[in-house]
């Protein structure tokens, strides 16, 4: 026998059992009854939330060029890159209550997404993976019914749809989503119970993603909640107010309505209806003009604990006009193009759910413009795109 090796087991398991009544007794102290009663209050009243995805997209057109630029799926907002493996996004959301009046969360997101939404704000870039989505203080009062405040940065009260994949029914965002309203707002927010049917939001903001006020206006961003049974919930509101870097006239307008009716645990269908103008949009604060709407119906079906569908149908139409005199969706249009006016969109997602949090989808989408704004990999381009999906989506 070697001596030498019976020796060096011993010491080790002396070291590996020393260690463990190390770490006991530094746990009977950081968490047991002698722990400071401050540490231990601050975790009791902190929630700690988040979501992690993770995806693959292939577009049948295979849009690869010399321009890598224009290598995209058309008119896509997160999922914009094709044939490929990503990170879309992971977040962990913190939220601690003090006390029944106060609240302070905060959103930080990493990842592929999390770069898209900073790439809209004054202070981001496009090839950064992180991003605070939200950190705003709740107040609390006992004016009436309840009068809330929220102050800091929080996520747009608009839309069917949200930045999480996880708390959305299809893979890749609609047309609404990305081009319709904001993401985020930074300012202070009242919130107001009329009743239990009823809620107004109502608040001032620097506009639309800006952590950094652009110019020396403010916008007003507001939405009513009417709930006028337990089955049906509809959302009415907007955001008003200057959006053109140095200028203070040029105003913004948003109209944003959602309509969702649950029949039962299978069954849930949402519409929503954007309407929105722009009188700043071009390049130096010339007189552009932007008018968009745009619809979008939504219908999930959960027939099994395990399973589900959801079908997304949407029609987005854009006459922004510019100093320039073109036309159609310029924030969306590639290199060597015609962008399109008008477009529609079907999907249509599988859910499998395969524990708690965790879905698994597939996802089928088909894309169709009035000009032939989607390129292929010849270097051609063509009226239509359809791209096929799948995500892994864990949230806790």
């Amino acid at each position: 026998m070697d001596v030498r090796k019976v020796k060096s087991r011993v010491v080790t398991a002396l070291v590996a059992v020393s260690l463990a009544g190390s770490l006991c007794g530094f746990s009977s102290v950081a968490f047991g009854e002698d722990a400071p009663a401050g540490s231990m209050s601050f975790w009791e009243k902190t929630k700690v939330t988040g979501t992690v995805d993770v995806n693959y997209n292939y577009n049948i057109n295979r849009p690869t060029t010399t321009a890598a630029a224009a290598a995209k799926n058309a008119y896509r907002g997160f999922d914009v890159n094709p044939n490929t493996f990503n990170i879309g996004l992971v977040e962990l959301a913190i939220e601690n209550s003090p006390n029944d009046w106060v609240s302070f969360r905060t959103d930080l997101d990493f990842g592929r997404d999390a770069g898209i939404v900073q790439a809209t704000e004054a202070w981001g870039t496009a090839t950064s993976t992180f991003n605070l989505q939200q950190a705003y203080i709740r107040l609390k009062t006992h004016v009436g019914n309840g009068l809330n405040f929220k102050v800091g940065k929080f996520v747009t009260m608009h839309g069917a749809e949200v930045i999480e994949a996880a708390a959305n029914t299809n893979i890749s965002r609609g047309f609404l989503f990305n081009y319709a309203i904001p993401f985020t707002h930074t300012g202070i927010l009242a919130s107001y119970s009329f009743a239990d049917w009823i809620n107004l939001d109502l608040g001032v903001v620097n506009g639309w993603n800006s952590v950094v006020d652009t110019n020396n206006g403010k916008s007003v961003h507001a939405m009513f909640t009417i709930k006028p049974m337990d089955k049906v919930v509809l959302t009415v509101g907007g955001t008003v107010g200057p959006e053109t870097a140095g200028k203070d006239g040029p105003v913004r307008a948003l109209v944003d309505s959602v309509l969702t009716y649950t029949l039962n645990d299978q069954w849930n269908f949402v519409l929503n209806y954007d309407i929105g103008r722009d009188n700043g949009l071009a390049a130096g604060g010339t007189k552009g003009i932007a008018d968009w709407q745009g619809v979008a119906g939504y219908i999930n079906w959960k027939p099994f604990d395990k399973f589900g569908l959801s079908l997304r149908g949407e029609y987005f139409k854009d006459d922004t006009v510019n100093a320039a005199g073109t036309t159609g969706m310029t924030a969306g249009a590639l290199t060597g193009t015609t962008a399109s006016k008008k477009i529609y969109e079907g999907t249509l997602t599988s859910h499998y759910y395969l524990a708690d949090g965790l879905d698994l989808r597939f996802e089928y989408r088909h894309d169709q413009g009035d000009q032939s704004s989607f390129l292929r990999g010849t270097g051609a381009s063509r009226k239509f795109q359809d791209t096929i999906a799948s995500q892994l989506v864990y949230a806790f």
